[in-house]
């Protein structure tokens, strides 16, 4: 299908008749997903939302934002819609390799548990897998634009049943979009659009037994690092499980009553950070043009970042509890300790971006050094030979 090139008249490059196309198409979209939209602002919105997704509501402005960065580059590429695109070799390859990928998620899936938990992630991984192989059959029969808006639609269509499933049913909504957009606007403009789209993925809550169980080891590893600064300090702790025992002095008399345990809730388990920080560190690394490689290094660099930083929030948060007084570990003193950890988190990943752009510098190749003109008629005398002995 031949390319089609937009207009330059309207706004920002795009015609009043193309805005009104794209209006009527968000709306259509909007229509479509309205009962996932309203929950997940109802979720996520920093006034009754749930305190672990506040930062979700950032994502869609972070994509727009990178969006307005790239707009010259987006509007400067032609649509190429990819509707009805002809069956080719490589898209048999490519449905091939997905269908290949999905199997080996199949096969593997038996083997992934997390942690010691009792719990095994094989039968959500079988899911995925047969998702992936699904997207490679509609891929190969249709082709990628459809096959992917397709998928999307069908997995949304199993998160509200039999599934039952918010987590899948949003999921389904960003792979519609992705499909949407693939299939209108082809390849070359999704190589510029496909970061806002998967980036949505960040501001998707998960499933809550997925959540207690990623937390739970996030939890112990918070008690024990935590006690183990608090040791440091001369601080007599010791943990069990996702608790910290505290020694406790009576005020008139000095001596040392029974230890009083403070627990390491999953509010504590540092997965707040954990999140936030890898949107962070996601943000920063493509609101920036840098190489790939140096991208991946940053996001995941917010990993150790982000349970280092909960760890000294914790510690902090037991040793304050110890040396000032209970209220000091409970209510707005203990929100406010993560709070003020925020910065040197963030300052750590500038830091990160900083090192990763100092490893290796490029240097510009000097241009060659044109020969040296001679007089016209007269050809150019060769390089003088050098002498041998001693002048």
């Amino acid at each position: 299908m031949s390319s089609q090139t937009r207009p330059v008249s309207g706004w920002l490059g795009v015609s009043w008749i193309g805005w009104l196309k794209a209006a009527a198409l968000i709306a259509t979209f909007a229509l479509l997903y309205l009962p996932n939209l309203l929950r997940l602002w109802q979720k996520t919105n920093l006034v009754s939302g749930d305190s672990n997704w506040s930062h979700s509501i950032t994502i869609p402005l972070v994509g727009l934002y990178y969006l307005f960065l790239h707009r010259e580059q987006l509007m400067s590429t032609p649509l190429e819609p990819i509707l009805g695109d002809r069956f080719t070799r490589m898209r048999v390859y490519e449905a091939l390799a997905v269908m290949a990928g999905g199997g080996l998620m199949y096969l593997l899936s038996p083997m992934i548990r997390f942690g010691d938990s009792t719990i095994s992630f094989a039968g959500l991984t079988q899911n995925a897998a047969i998702g992936v192989m699904a997207l490679g059959v509609f891929g190969l029969v249709l082709d990628w634009g459809l096959g992917t808006l397709l998928a999307g639609l069908l997995l949304s269509a199993y998160g509200i049943f039999p599934g039952q499933n918010d987590f899948v049913w949003d999921m389904g909504m960003i792979l519609t979009l992705f499909g949407t957009v693939l299939t209108l606007c082809g390849w070359k403009v999704m190589r510029i659009t496909w970061f806002p789209i998967v980036f949505l993925v960040c501001a998707i809550p998960w499933p809550p037994l997925v959540y207690s169980q990623i937390a739970m080891p996030l939890q112990s590893l918070a008690a024990i690092a935590s006690v183990g600064i608090m040791n440091l300090f001369g601080i007599d702790a010791s943990y069990g499980g996702t608790k910290i025992f505290m020694p406790q002095y009576d005020p008139d008399t000095g001596l040392q009553l029974a230890d009083r345990a403070l627990n390491v809730a999953e509010a504590c388990a540092g997965m707040v950070a954990l999140m936030t920080f890898i949107s962070i560190g996601t943000a920063v690394a493509f609101l920036s043009i840098r190489p790939m490689w140096q991208r991946a290094i940053i996001i995941a660099s917010a990993i150790p970042i982000a349970i280092m930083c909960n760890v000294a929030r914790v510690a902090g948060v037991g040793i304050l509890d110890l040396w000032l007084g209970r209220e000091w570990s409970e209510g707005f003193a203990h929100k406010f300790a993560g709070m003020v950890l925020m910065l040197p988190a963030f300052l750590m990943i500038m830091l990160v971006c900083w090192i990763v752009d100092h490893i290796f510098i490029e240097e510009a190749e000097l241009p060659a050094r044109p020969p040296a003109s001679s007089p016209a008629g007269s050809p150019a005398s060769p390089p003088a030979e050098p002498t041998g002995g001693i002048a």
